[in-house]
């Protein structure tokens, strides 16, 4: 028999041997391996568990601009402890300070228009008005003296009546100049009308307030610190130009004195929950530390469980009760936004 009928079939086994051999490597089962980090166990025999984020007890204020503008100065840091009040930045106030500036200056001026009225009459003024009086009063004694001997001329019918009307009429408005410079110095003499005055008045008050709001809008540039408590997060640097778009803060600050846990209790554990219930939290990759926590307060509003995927598609059809409590950390370092496993205990 030739050895050739016998080469394929020896490769066929060789060949379906290796394959079999290589198929149970490949589907051995991984032997299994301990998580790098153990996760937290239930302490109570009923619990209620839920997810809890660490927060200020004020919880978090986000500090934004109340108006757009180039930031100046930044006068906090990360960390740093701010009392209420206390300036966290501020925007450039060129403009402002240049508005102020103006306003004052038309505050001088309307100032200036009502001491002037105020003042009326100008003693300088007095003398020349006494004078056009006395004038007009000379000047209608001689038409008066005129018109008299015109009056005699006629009846001795050396004049003409034309004559003695002439005389009359430069009399009257002899007289007329008179009654005119008397009342222009009766004028100057009363002084400001106060109805002018009062319309100066108004002019400097409305003045006095436009100084105001240029001062108010420059306060407005520097913002403060709404409540004492540490600074958690800077997101603003000098030389940036910030608007004010809705949801985006620049400064976040809280009151770190006392910690709180803001719980998710699902929607499935609300018949078993009950107020005051006690309850453990555990640092998450740290699993042998049971802090203890006191119950503050529930927000009694069940909203949709934040539990985001950025797909368009996204459905949540869970939602949770937030529950907050205290924390003591026992010397154990927590972050404001670490995660905590709560565990509470429902009882019997």
């Amino acid at each position: 028999m030739n050895r050739r009928n016998f080469i394929f079939p020896a490769l066929a086994v060789v060949g379906f041997t290796f394959m079999t051999w290589h198929l149970l490597q490949t589907n051995r089962a991984a032997p299994a391996a301990d998580p790098p980090v153990q996760p937290s166990r239930a302490p109570y025999k009923r619990t209620i568990a839920g997810s809890g984020l660490v927060e200020p007890q004020s919880e978090n204020i986000e500090v934004a601009a109340i108006v757009p503008g180039t930031v100046a100065e930044v006068f906090v840091k990360v960390g740093q402890p701010v009392s209420q009040g206390a300036p966290l930045f501020r925007l450039d106030d060129r403009q402002r300070q240049a508005d102020v500036r103006v306003q004052q200056s038309r505050l001088a001026q309307v100032q200036a228009d009502l001491h002037r009225l105020q003042q009326l009459p100008r003693k300088e003024d007095v003398p020349p008005s006494e004078a056009r009086v006395s004038k007009a009063q000379a000047d209608l004694k001689a038409r008066k003296d005129e018109l008299d001997r015109a009056e005699e001329l006629v009846a001795q019918k050396i004049w003409t009546s034309q004559d003695y009307i002439q005389r009359e009429q430069a009399f009257l408005a002899a007289r007329a100049l008179l009654e005119q410079a008397q009342a222009e110095d009766a004028k100057l003499k009363a002084g400001a009308w106060e109805q002018e005055l009062a319309v100066a008045r108004a002019e400097v008050e409305m003045a006095k307030a436009a100084v105001e709001q240029a001062k108010t809008e420059i306060d407005r540039l520097v913002v403060t610190a709404p409540i004492s408590g540490t600074i958690l997060k800077v997101d603003v640097r000098p030389g940036e130009y910030i608007g004010t778009p809705p949801g985006q803060p620049l400064i976040v600050l809280g009151d770190t004195s006392t910690l709180h846990v803001r719980v998710d209790i699902d929607e499935q554990d609300l018949p078993r929950f009950r107020q005051e219930l006690p309850g453990l939290g555990y640092v998450r990759g740290d699993a042998a530390t049971a802090l203890p926590m006191t119950f503050v307060r529930v927000e009694p509003y069940v909203e949709p469980k934040r539990s985001l995927t950025n797909s368009g598609t996204e459905r949540v059809d869970t939602r949770v009760l937030q529950v907050i409590y205290a924390i003591d950390p026992e010397g154990q370092s927590l972050y404001v936004g670490q995660q905590i496993d709560v565990y509470l205990d429902a009882g019997e």
